[in-house]
């Protein structure tokens, strides 16, 4: 929000705020899923930025799914 990007809170909801990406690029969000169950922040070179699961560090991940979609907000 403070610089200017507002999203909603649930994975769902935030696919469907976002303009989707057929080409990845560093800052776009990674979703997995249709609807969204979970989301992370792609960083390149197929990495991501993301918390695994409630109560785990958010960590340099691999995109570990091929059917994960992307968006630009």
């Amino acid at each position: 929000r403070q610089v200017g990007i507002f999203l909603p809170r649930t994975p769902s909801e935030q696919q469907a705020a976002v303009t989707p990406a057929s080409t990845p690029q560093p800052g776009d969000i990674v979703f997995f899923g249709s609807p969204a169950y979970h989301v992370g922040i792609y960083a390149g070179n197929g990495m991501m930025w993301d918390s695994p699961h409630s109560g785990s560090s958010v960590g340099l991940r691999p995109v570990w799914s091929s059917s994960a979609t992307y968006g630009r907000p």
